[in-house]
């Protein structure tokens, strides 16, 4: 039953990535639904949908991670963006014990600030603001005793000056975990969906829809973690068409011209997230995270230097009854972002636990 489960999980995965096409990043309408939603998500890579953990804002990667680790958990984030962007999240997670299910409800916001109005020619004529909005409902249920299953449904607002757009997506995902071997696996369909009103009429837009799928498993004999995920997996080819990657200049000058199986590894490799964490003290109330996000590597590397792009890195402390969380995600030689995360139980401010 379980060999036939995981190989499931990977055909599902695999079917998906041949037989679906969708757009990648910067392509569609509503990207800033993939920022990241958790400072822990943000060190480990961006992503990481098999892993549950007592971190509620984590179900941005799979709502099925919904556990009793985060019932009647409030959640706070808030990323620092580039140009004074910023995304900021906001949720609650209550289980209904009657029907053995979880609820999730949250806000993002992505305050783009004053953005200058511009003409076709160049010529500035004032500033406009920029604001989009993202109000969710999520529901998580766990099926025997190694299976979970979660939705969630995204209504979506958007601004830019003039011009206004909304639209509706939906998530569902699943995750299965065995807990001899602490080995999860986790599967995702994220914004599958469509745009209610179009910021021009009759000039409808894709939403930016993703297929992840990600293993993670604690190590026996030490208290760390550390997850592998693929994504992207609705589409093969996410390379950047950048010509300086079409050839290599060896020592003679000459260019070499890159082989078919260069390019086929390095477009795997785009797919993939790598990350770990490390809990320390004795009830493991301090974490160590780090992250590789090869997509994020690549694509914003510049030729002659080396800025370790797509690496991020973060820390979790738990202080009375709070849990405060900080990473770093380096994106570009001219830097990254920061996020930053406050949660704790409201159960533990209370006598009658609810």
């Amino acid at each position: 039953m379980e060999k036939r489960l995981i190989i499931g999980y990977l055909l599902a995965g695999l079917i998906s990535a041949c037989t679906l096409k969708a757009q990648t990043g910067g392509q569609g309408i509503f990207e800033f639904v993939n920022l990241s939603a958790s400072s822990r998500l943000n060190a480990l890579g961006g992503t990481a949908p098999a892993w549950q953990s007592k971190d509620a804002s984590s179900s941005a990667s799979n709502p099925a991670l919904l556990s009793d680790d985060v019932h009647t958990q409030f959640s706070f984030q808030h990323q620092f963006y580039f140009a004074d962007i910023r995304n900021s999240h906001v949720n609650y997670v209550h289980k209904m014990k009657k029907w053995n299910t979880f609820l999730q409800g949250g806000v993002k916001a992505l305050n783009s600030g004053d953005v200058s109005r511009t003409d076709i020619y160049g010529n500035t004529s004032g500033t406009v603001q920029a604001k989009e909005t993202d109000i969710y409902l999520a529901a998580a249920r766990p099926y025997r005793e190694r299976l979970n299953f979660g939705a969630q449904i995204h209504y979506i607002y958007s601004v830019v000056g003039d011009a206004s757009s909304s639209g509706i997506l939906f998530n569902a995902g699943a995750r299965y975990y065995n807990p001899d071997k602490k080995l999860a696996l986790g599967l995702v369909f994220r914004n599958v969906g469509t745009q209610l009103d179009p910021y021009v009429d009759h000039r409808e837009a894709k939403t930016p829809m993703k297929i992840e799928l990600g293993i993670a498993q604690k190590l026996k004999h030490l208290p760390f973690t550390y997850h592998i995920t693929l994504t992207d997996l609705q589409q093969w080819d996410i390379r950047y068409d950048d010509p300086a990657e079409n050839g290599n200049v060896d020592l003679l000058g000459e260019t070499k011209e890159t082989s078919a199986l260069e390019k086929a590894a390095g477009n795997a490799l785009r797919h993939m997230v790598f990350g770990g964490e490390l809990g320390m003290g004795k009830n493991e109330n301090f974490w160590l995270r780090l992250g590789y996000n090869h997509l994020r590597a690549r694509d914003l590397a510049l030729s002659d230097y080396r800025a370790f792009n797509g690496l991020s890195f973060g820390l979790g402390l738990k202080i009375y009854k709070f849990k405060f969380d900080y990473s770093y995600a380096k994106y570009h030689l001219a830097g990254g972002t920061s996020q930053i995360g406050l949660s704790f139980d409201l159960n533990s401010f209370v006598k009658t636990k609810v």
